[in-house]
This record gives structure tokens, C-alpha cells and sequence, in this order.
């Protein structure tokens, strides 16, 4: 498969992780999804930035480039640099150490690309640099759990007795989880403190 077509199908895969994982952090709870509350009945406060549906649709993207990048510079690149023998492909069980840097090194990486361009574009912010480093250590606590990712993988493996790749029911497992987990040890406890002020008013709080 193609370079393009492996990035828009973990993005599509990132995208639908994101958002389940919202389900799990915030239970019972109204999330302001922008131009989306309309279509759910909600009110609307912005259209786009700030929402919950900007950071779902955005985030993805800089993330499954950031993947496929890295997993092809290891591939090509690094694997036999470190003399690994000639064809191994970046795995758990192949590549332990490559892959376990790998995993939390994109994730930090396109979640703070994400971050920067918010900063950047997003008109509701008064301070665009302490809007990145603000993100610094909290992302990169929240990327330490990417480890559990593998481990994720194994046991949905294990209970279906059959793979899980990106792109099937099945693949939307672990990513989720890693969501879950990632935003879950970035954010303050208990997580819905960290509902914005609208959601707050979305759910009478």
C-alpha cells in the first residue's frame, strides 16, 4: 500500500478512535462538537475553533503523517544502520526498543504539530506561545502511555484469534485505547474538570 493510502487510512482510524475516546473520558456528559450541535440538538458557541470536532477532524492528520513517516525511516533508514538484518520491519516482537521509541516519539510529535498550528490559526488565543508550552509537559506524560499500545494489540489479538489492522473493527481497539490513555494521563483529575467553560453550561454545572 501506498504511502497516501496508509496515512488516510490510520487517519480515518484516528479520527474515529478520538472521538470514542470521548465517550469513555467524559460519560454522560454534552461536548461541544461546533457546527455539530446543531445537527444534536446543542447549542452552538463557536462553529470550529476550540471545539471538540476541530481537535477529532485535526489532530488525525499530523499524527498518521507522523507515523508513516517514522515507521518508513526506520524501515529504510534506521533498522539497518543498527545492523539489524536485511527485510526486518519495525514491530513489537521484531524490533522492541525501535518500535517502543517509535510509538511515543510520533504520537508526541503530531500531537504537538497539531498544538503548534492551533496556536497559530486558532483566534481565540491570547497568548499563542504559552498555548505550546503549556501543551509541553502534559503531552508528553499523556505520550508515555503510548506503551501500553502493543500490549493493547496483543490481547485483542489473543481474545479474537484473528489480526487487528487499521482500517477493521477490530484495529479501532488499540488506537482508542491509546486515546483514552494518552489524553487521559495529560489531563488533570478528575477528567471533567477538564470540560471547557460552555460544555460546563451544556451540562448545567
Amino acid at each position: 500500500m501506498s504511502l497516501i493510502k496508509r496515512i488516510g487510512v490510520i487517519y480515518g482510524t484516528f479520527v474515529a478512535a478520538n472521538y470514542l475516546s470521548n465517550h469513555v473520558l467524559f460519560p454522560n456528559k454534552k461536548l461541544d462538537y461546533g457546527f455539530f450541535n446543531r445537527i444534536i440538538g446543542r447549542e452552538v458557541n463557536t462553529e470550529w475553533w476550540g471545539t471538540r470536532t476541530a481537535h477529532i477532524i485535526t489532530i488525525g492528520l499530523p499524527l498518521a503523517i507522523a507515523d508513516h513517516l517514522s515507521i518508513d525511516m526506520w524501515n529504510k533508514v534506521l533498522l539497518p544502520r543498527m545492523k539489524y538484518p536485511v527485510g526486518t520491519k519495525l514491530s513489537i516482537i521484531h524490533t522492541p526498543g525501535p518500535y517502543l521509541f517509535h510509538i511515543v516519539a510520533f504520537a508526541f510529535t503530531g500531537i504537538m504539530t497539531y498544538v503548534a498550528w492551533d496556536a497559530y490559526a486558532n483566534p481565540y488565543h491570547k497568548d499563542r506561545m504559552k498555548a505550546v508550552t503549556s501543551k509541553i509537559y502534559p503531552e508528553l506524560q499523556g505520550c508515555q502511555s503510548m506503551y501500553m499500545l502493543p500490549l493493547t494489540s496483543r490481547i485483542v489479538e489473543y481474545m479474537s484469534g484473528k489480526p487487528c489492522p487499521h482500517g477493521t473493527l477490530l484495529g479501532l481497539i488499540p488506537p482508542t485505547a491509546a486515546f483514552i490513555t494518552v489524553k487521559g494521563f495529560g489531563m488533570k483529575w478528575p477528567w471533567n474538570e477538564n470540560l471547557t467553560p460552555f460544555e460546563r453550561k451544556l451540562n448545567n454545572e
